[in-house]
């Protein structure tokens, strides 16, 4: 197994900085706002997963297709959120 070693602009976007706000939140960033503002492990996995693809060279098609196995879960978690409110 072969590690990278990320630093500066990259690292801060596979962590969810450069003030980033919408990193684990549920739903397509801040622009669905009507989602409200629901934050999970799940969310975060799969914008891990985006991201890191993102980072490694792929497109942002490609990374969200890859990261599609990820999205029921992060829809699943959500749902839970919402209605154990």
């Amino acid at each position: 197994m072969s590690h990278e070693v990320l630093e500066g602009a990259a690292l801060q976007i596979v962590i969810g900085g450069a003030g980033e706000a919408s990193f684990g939140r549920c739903g397509p960033g801040a622009s669905w706002g009507f989602l409200g503002n629901v934050y999970t492990d799940q969310c975060r996995a799969h914008d891990s997963a985006v991201r890191g693809d993102i980072v490694n060279g792929s497109s942002k098609f490609r990374a969200h297709l890859r990261a599609l196995p990820l999205l029921p879960a992060a829809i699943g978690s959500y749902a839970k959120k919402v209605l154990s409110r």
